[in-house]
């Protein structure tokens, strides 16, 4: 007897060993398949390594929508593998998350674990109700005979929130009895729900992070030039990178005076620069209130001048931002977007654009007033144009550039005639006037490139680059018949006047460059001596003066 219960105790121990064995087998298989799903939601998750460094190009609203758009696809996919897992362990067919649709007040599948366009394995007709039932009523939903479950349906929720509804179905039946599904699927929808928010938290935290490192981008960019010049170029560069916009311009604006002008644009504007800004325009009415003022539809408000107050030469913009800049409560000036679709330009378009403005303003300001203090330093206060300190610089120059380039440059001096009778029959404030529409005269018949300088009392330099002698005559003749066939109104009286010019050329007919002042000065010499009101040119050859 003993020895029969020694040999029954030792097979139950060899039973009980072998369950033990086939557990731990089994618990290590599962552990071993837990191990792999996380491994495979893990590998998609991105890592740093992963993350692509991105530009100023990032803000722009197209590149944001495509990185969403990757956002959404491989969030779908992670969701994806959760819903697998979902699947295996409740041994289904298939695994939904239908997604809420507030606005709709109904569900929709959102992701599923099987491939496709569309779930493979849910019969819509006869399961969908169930599925909506539990959204409704949300408590877990099962249809089956018995411990033969089809569909199991549970609520997605986060605090109080309806996500949606997670289903697991199998046509043959669930591994799973009502009971563990009744317990297990609050679990595994809470899971989804986490799974989901998480997910979500990700993709803003990379939005973020993307829109920071654009706009740092954007801020080292125009922290690369500190000057006038450089600096509005690089904003409004940076601003079509952020924007998509076909032009950008950067208006400088006065609010003492309500005096502006445009001081940068870019080639898709089609607009000159420096030009001045019209008091009744719609960029200079943004810039009295200060506020951002988007066109979508800019088609008729930006159409002709009424936009900036000048002409352009390319084609009226179907959309317009215009965002004001501003430091310390005061209007510095505007940034100008232009876009040739209607609709291309919206106000999520500008939000970034109004930070870098805010960043920009206070060095513009700095940029801006010295500049301003350097153009009073070179400018004579009475006619606008140059003065002595600016010719000299501008004279070495261009000088050395035709050394370089080998290409001429013409000297052309003007004198008044007889502008001591001017001031001693009307007075001197008549002879200001005098002066200042001479200068006017001048300036506006040169190119832009031509260098107009006030020399000393009544008399007027200009420096005419790539310039030879005879066209520098033709300059000069034209500008003569112009001062001498406009009278000059001052209050009651009509002035007329006229002047003097003498042209010299290098190296057409100065040889030496230091001779050049002193040859245009004799020829205006010669000028004078001939009578007055004509124009006396440097021969190449000694002697002989031409007109």
């Amino acid at each position: 007897m003993l020895l029969a219960a020694a040999i029954v105790l030792a097979i139950a121990a060899l039973a009980a060993a072998g369950y033990a064995l086939r557990q731990a087998k089994q618990s290590k298989r599962d552990l071993h398949a837990a191990h792999a799903r996380l491994a495979r939601i893990d590998a998609e998750l991105p890592t740093n390594d992963d993350e692509q460094s991105v530009g100023v190009e990032a803000l722009r609203r197209d590149v944001r929508v495509n990185f969403e758009a990757k956002g959404v696809e491989h969030d779908r996919t992670l969701l994806q593998s959760l819903l697998c897992d979902f699947r295996d362990v409740a041994g289904a067919e298939e695994a939904i998350f239908w997604r809420w649709r507030s606005d709709r007040d109904s569900l929709s599948p959102a992701v599923w674990s099987s491939e496709g366009p569309r779930p493979a394995y849910f019969d819509l007709a006869e399961w969908g109700p169930l599925v909506q039932w539990s959204a409704e009523t949300g408590v877990v939903q099962t249809v089956g005979q018995d411990e033969t479950i089809h569909v199991a349906a549970a609520c997605v929720k986060r605090e109080e929130n309806l996500l949606g509804v997670l289903s697991l179905t199998h046509a043959q039946g669930l591994a799973l009895g009502r009971g563990p599904l009744k317990e297990w699927m609050p679990r595994l929808a809470d899971q989804l729900a986490t799974f989901n928010d998480l997910l979500g938290v990700r993709r803003r935290y990379g939005r973020h992070m993307r829109q920071s490192q654009a706009l740092l981008d954007a801020v080292q960019r125009l922290q690369g030039d500190r000057g006038g010049e450089g600096l509005a170029r690089a904003l409004c560069e940076t601003a079509l990178d952020v924007s998509g916009a076909r032009g950008a311009v950067l208006v400088r604006w006065d609010s003492d005076t309500e005096i502006s002008e445009l001081h940068y644009a870019t080639e898709g504007t089609g607009l000159r620069t420096p030009t001045p800004l019209d008091t009744a325009s719609v960029v200079a009415e943004v810039c009295r209130t200060g506020k951002l003022h988007v066109l979508e539809d800019a088609r008729g408000a930006a159409s002709g001048q009424a936009l900036y107050g000048a002409q352009r030469v390319i084609r009226e913009p179907g959309s317009v931002a215009i965002i004001p800049l501003c430091k310390d409560g005061r209007v510095l000036g505007a940034l100008v977007l232009e876009a040739d679709e209607v609709g291309a330009l919206t106000i999520e378009d500008t939000r970034p654009l109004t930070v870098l403005g805010a960043v920009v303003a206070g060095p513009l300001e700095m940029a801006w007033q010295f500049v301003e203090v350097d153009r009073r330093a070179r400018t004579d206060a009475l006619t606008g144009l140059f003065n002595r300190m600016h010719f000299g610089e501008q004279l070495t120059r261009i000088l050395a550039e035709a050394d370089r380039y080998n290409h001429p440059v013409s000297l052309v001096l003007m004198d008044i005639d007889h502008f001591k009778k001017v001031n001693d029959t009307w007075g001197h404030e008549a002879g200001d006037t005098v002066l200042r529409h001479v200068a006017r005269v001048l300036q506006d018949g040169v190119r832009a490139v031509d260098i107009c300088v006030r020399y000393g009392g009544e008399e007027i330099a200009m420096l005419l680059s790539q310039t030879d002698s005879a066209h520098a005559v033709e300059v000069a003749e034209r500008l003569r018949i112009r001062i001498a066939g406009t009278p000059i109104r001052h209050g009651p009286s009509e002035i007329h006047c006229t002047a003097s010019f003498g042209v010299a050329t290098y190296p057409e007919t100065v040889k030496v460059r230091d001779q050049l002042f002193p040859a245009a000065d004799k020829a205006l010499y010669i000028a004078k001596h001939d009578g007055r009101n004509c124009v006396r040119a440097k021969p190449a050859t000694k002697g002989r003066a031409a007109s």
